[in-house]
Parts: structure tokens; C-alpha cells; sequence
């Protein structure tokens, strides 16, 4: 009998583990907008709308710019993404054909972005 309910406990336990990662998958959005670095997008929060329209990629690829991570700025909002896509724009925008115009498809884990992929807006 002990061993029948240690069966179904671990049954249990093994599907509440199962359902939990179900119900935390993050679903892939599509994000088009600009690219800033976080310490540019921190230094002009007041103005953020228009800072972007003006930012350089020059600036972005900046030693200090490229350690403080990087977001996005669409539709009125700023996206952060996590330390590994940050990473990932990061050597997006190291080729010479990238901009800081893009679309993104990323997923929302934990308030930042997962990126999945991303291009140049057309």
C-alpha cells in the first residue's frame, strides 16, 4: 500500500510539474520598432519618443551602450530584452546592412524579452 501511494504521489507530482511549464510558456509576439541601448533609453526617459527618432547606431554600438543592454521603443513602450538577446542585437547591429529600424519576434518571460528573431523593417 506505501508503495502505491508513493506511485501516486509521484504521478502527481510529476504532472503538476508538467502543467506548470505549460501554463508559463511564453507565446513568440512581433514587435516592430526602434533599438536603444538602456543607458541612452535611461539618460532620455522624458523625452523617449523622440530621442529614438534621432539616436545613432554609432551610439548604440558603443562600449558603454552595448553593456547596458538593449530594448525596444514600439508602439509608446519600452521593451527590455534579457542579457542573452541583448546579446544577440548586439551582433545584429555589429553587421553593416542592420538599422536600428526592426521587427522582432521575442516572447515575454519573467518582464523582459526572449529574443527569437530579428531583421531590418522593410
Amino acid at each position: 500500500m506505501k508503495r502505491l501511494g508513493l506511485v501516486l504521489i509521484g504521478i502527481f507530482a510529476l504532472t503538476s510539474f508538467v502543467l506548470a511549464e505549460t501554463v508559463n510558456a511564453a507565446e513568440a509576439m512581433t514587435y516592430t520598432g526602434t533599438i536603444i541601448d538602456t543607458a541612452c533609453a535611461t539618460a532620455h526617459k522624458a523625452g523617449l519618443a523622440e530621442f529614438v527618432k534621432t539616436h545613432p547606431k554609432e551610439c548604440a554600438l558603443a562600449e558603454a551602450c552595448m553593456a547596458s543592454g538593449y530594448n525596444i521603443y514600439a508602439n509608446g513602450k519600452l521593451y527590455k530584452f534579457d542579457k542573452a538577446s541583448s546579446d544577440k542585437v548586439a551582433e545584429f547591429l555589429k553587421k553593416a546592412d542592420s538599422k536600428l529600424e526592426v521587427t522582432v519576434s521575442a516572447e515575454e518571460v519573467n518582464g523582459e524579452l526572449r529574443l527569437l528573431s530579428i531583421e531590418n523593417q522593410k
